[in-house]
This record gives C-alpha cells, structure tokens and sequence, in this order.
C-alpha cells in the first residue's frame, strides 16, 4: 500500500528526529490481532491491519500509532489505551453514531479514531472538538500527516518541509 511506503519514504528522511522514534523491526500476524479485537468495540480496518503486520506501531516525533499486544519501548498497546480511555471512545462513538477505535496521537494532545466506515476523527483533548481529518487511514499518512494537506496538520512550514525532502511534488 502507498501510505507504508509514504511512511518509510518520511522515516527514511532528515524530516523526523532519530532520537524520538521508536520503529519495531516486525509487525505482528493475524492471530495476534485478532486476539487484540477480542478487547475492542469492533475489528480493525484493513489498513489498520497492514500497518500492525508492517510495523507493531511506531512512534514517531508527529503521530504515535499504537501497537497490539507485548509492544516496544515508548509505543503504546491499543487495547491497554481502549481501555484507559474507554469513556472517551464512548463519548466519540455517540458522537459519530458508530464504533470507533482510538489508534494513535500525537504529542500536541490530539487522540485520532478510525470510524468503522473509515474516515479519521482528530479529538482536540483540551476543547473536545471532533474534527474529520481523513477518509481513512491511508488518507490520513499518505495526504493529511505526510502528503498534500500536511499543512492542515502542522502548518505550512511543514508541507514545506516535505516538499523540500521531495516527499511530495512542488
């Protein structure tokens, strides 16, 4: 899929600090992710599953996708965070009208969930706005975080950046 190579392309980079990622070597296998939904609401969308089966999360400076089961150093299990803040998944779930999952954040305080038709939800912890950011997960790496509309993430300074690193064309 084009969103995990976009990822290795941007890991591969200048563009992130080596010192605040954490990339696991292997991914995971179906089994152990469906031992992991066992504990969610619903089950993973495909491309959720092909990132797991890339990489068990990663951690990355921007967005820090969480993993299944025993994970790494630094990257966060999906359904130990589920359940720390399963009143905020039911909150967002009610909110969207369907079972989400909370996979990733990132270090401004943003929690993104996967709704189960696909589109991404971005939560701003500190006022509660629900904002739709992608159509789905591959959107969301290939174009919202690290494509097109990456100013619409971090400003225009960082879709700067990625087109400087010609991860993205001019």
């Amino acid at each position: 899929m084009k969103f995990i190579e976009r990822i290795k392309e941007v890991v591969g980079s200048e563009l992130l600090l080596k010192d605040l990622m954490s990339i696991p070597s292997i991914g995971v296998n179906d089994e152990m992710i469906s031992k992991e939904e066992e504990m969610l609401p619903r089950s993973l969308s495909n491309n959720h599953r092909l990132l797991l089966k890339t990489w068990n999360g990663i951690d990355l400076d921007r967005v820090r996708v969480y993993g299944i089961g025993e994970t790494e150093e630094f990257i966060k299990p999906l359904g130990k965070e589920y359940e720390a803040w399963k009143e905020i998944v039911d909150e967002v779930a009610a909110k969207m009208g369907g079972k989400v999952v909370l996979f990733a954040d990132d270090p401004a305080g943003f929690m993104y969930f996967e709704l189960e038709s696909g589109p991404i939800i971005q939560l701003d912890t500190d006022g509660g706005s629900m904002t739709k950011v992608a159509e789905d997960m591959s959107d969301f790496f290939l174009n919202y975080l690290f494509g097109e509309r990456a100013n619409e993430y971090s400003g225009d300074d960082w879709l700067q950046e990625l087109i400087d690193a010609k991860i993205i064309p001019e």
